[in-house]
């Protein structure tokens, strides 16, 4: 239909379909310039130790709260799975106020060592 509804679907699939060009030429600017390379490799460099650190942490404390080993096994990315019921993943929620998605998926980018360790000890009283 003609209807502002369906425009604005058609409006939003073409974006996701063909996105503009503006990314690809801000990527291709900041690589062709060996100063913004540089600052960027830097930038990168750090985002990743931070990732590192964070899933680390939250290892760490898993192992330390005496969960089984799945839970302290190495990860990479910006999130790991603890494979949680749903009931797990409720209580998190309802009596430790810690959000996370279904089966347990954890965002670890923004962690830091203490609150990896306020997560860990949600999830080893959820888990116990």
């Amino acid at each position: 239909g003609g209807g502002v509804g369906s425009r604005c679907k058609l409006r939003i699939r073409t974006n996701y379909s063909v996105p503009p060009l503006h990314g690809a030429r801000i990527v291709a600017a900041i690589l062709s310039n060996p100063d913004l390379r540089k600052r960027w490799e830097v930038e990168l460099t750090e985002a990743r130790n931070n990732l590192n650190s964070a899933h680390g942490a939250l290892a760490d404390a898993l192992k330390a709260g005496g969960l089984p080993a799945r839970f302290a096994a190495p990860r990479f990315g910006l999130f790991t799975q603890l494979f949680l019921t749903d009931e797990q993943v409720l209580a998190l929620e309802k009596e430790h106020v810690c959000y996370v998605g279904p089966g347990g998926r954890v965002n670890v980018s923004s962690l830091t060592p203490a609150a990896a360790k306020r997560v860990a000890d949600a999830v080893t009283a959820v888990c116990k």
